[in-house]
């Protein structure tokens, strides 16, 4: 009876550990759809000019940067959810050079690109409640 009642339990046990929970279900799909933006992102065109383009003139003229950022926060006001929380990052060479940074916590999604000579990284935090 002792060994029947172990076997039921450790079978209870093995059946729960083994489900997958939903929090991780959640951050796989919000890191799908983070890391489907970023492509997406990066096949954008703005102003008649690759996304890329202008990430280049960002990395050289911070000015830049501000038209930059107001396009990126356009097309995720469209793409995202309403009310969705993000933050974005841009990086050149190691140093962020365009944050939009709206909260602290989410799954990161990274897509790396290079453009005229340099190595450019987006980072996209779906933001978490």
């Amino acid at each position: 009876v002792i060994v029947l009642l172990l076997l039921a339990a450790g079978l209870i046990v093995l059946r729960f550990s083994v489900q997958p929970s939903s929090t991780t279900l959640a951050d796989t799909r919000s890191s799908l759809e983070s890391t489907r933006l970023l492509q997406a992102l990066i096949l954008t065109t703005i102003h008649d000019k690759p996304f890329q383009e202008h990430a280049a003139a960002c990395s050289t003229t911070p000015s830049t940067c501000f038209i930059l950022r107001k396009e990126i926060e356009n097309i995720f006001t469209i793409l995202l959810k309403k009310g969705q929380r993000y933050s974005f990052f841009l990086t050149y060479q190691e140093q962020n050079i365009l944050i939009i940074d709206q909260c602290p916590v989410g799954v990161l999604s990274s897509y790396s690109f290079a453009q005229d000579g340099g190595f450019y990284e987006l980072k996209l935090r779906l933001c978490t409640s």
